[in-house]
């Protein structure tokens, strides 16, 4: 038994041996994506109106710096500091001829303010009156403009929506997602309604989406609403999507992105 126990010994060595496995090479990051347009990340204006440091993006496309004497559509986008990167790299992939500037919230949570009723008198104001006009000032521009945003963002759109009353629409195409519109007070319902009476035309293109597990019952009943208000000139676009909130916003942008002619 003595002799045999050197063998027993190298056996049981030889079967650890054989049996530990290498844990696999960890797999190489993706690329990072490699844009055909320019982006400019990280700019930050002090607003006036509000006293809040923004931080802001833009993207400018293909053949921007090429044409010098082309203007280009400008789509401002709410929640920058999530938006931007999914948001350029899909107009860059379509060769969307269009400026994205994307805002971020500022400070703490302060889109719970700026989007909703509490501040969006005031935010509207700073996107109209001071970002707007620098963006227009530094970028080749032209006088047609989109909004999109999401969730709050998408509540402070139909605020914008409320405030189209010039003769041309400020805005000319809304892309507002699983907008938090339960937040819509009395006061807004009745603003929709003057609009109206205002004009019986609105030529804007409304893009709305919403989450199963979201903010769909509000959603539907305000595109139900708009529907029903009979704006001449008006076009309405909706779809669902079969997703949870947090994640409705770029599924949205990718769909709603393509009905921008």
């Amino acid at each position: 038994m003595l002799k045999l126990l050197p063998v027993l010994l190298c056996l049981a060595l030889l079967g650890t041996a054989c049996s530990h496995v290498e844990p696999p090479a960890p797999a190489a990051a993706a690329p990072a994506y490699q844009y055909q347009g320019k982006v400019v990340r990280a700019l930050t204006f002090t607003s006036k109106i509000t006293g809040i440091s923004y931080p802001y993006h833009v993207y400018l496309p293909v053949g921007y710096e090429a044409a010098p004497a082309q203007r280009y559509p400008l789509l401002v986008a709410t929640d920058g500091q999530w938006s931007f990167p999914a948001y350029a790299r899909m107009l860059d992939q379509r060769r969307k001829p269009m400026i994205l500037v994307s805002i971020e919230q500022g400070p703490g949570d302060r889109r719970a303010i700026d989007y909703t009723p509490k501040g969006a008198t005031a935010f509207m104001r700073v996107l109209k009156e001071e970002l707007i006009p620098m963006v227009d000032a530094a970028y080749r521009t032209s006088p047609e403009r989109s909004f999109t945003g999401t969730s709050y963002g998408g509540l402070l759109g139909g605020l914008l929506l409320n405030a189209e009353t010039g003769e041309q629409p400020y805005f000319r195409n809304y892309l507002l997602f699983d907008a938090a519109f339960w937040a819509l007070q009395r006061e807004h319902l009745q603003e929709e309604k003057q609009l109206r009476q205002q004009r019986p035309s609105l030529p804007v293109h409304v893009i709305l989406s919403s989450a199963t597990m979201g903010n769909e019952r509000a959603v539907k009943a305000y595109a139900a609403r708009w529907q029903a208000h009979g704006f001449a000139a008006l076009k309405l676009d909706y779809k669902v999507f079969d997703l949870k909130h947090d994640d409705v916003g770029d599924p949205s942008f990718d769909w709603a992105i393509d009905l921008i002619r």
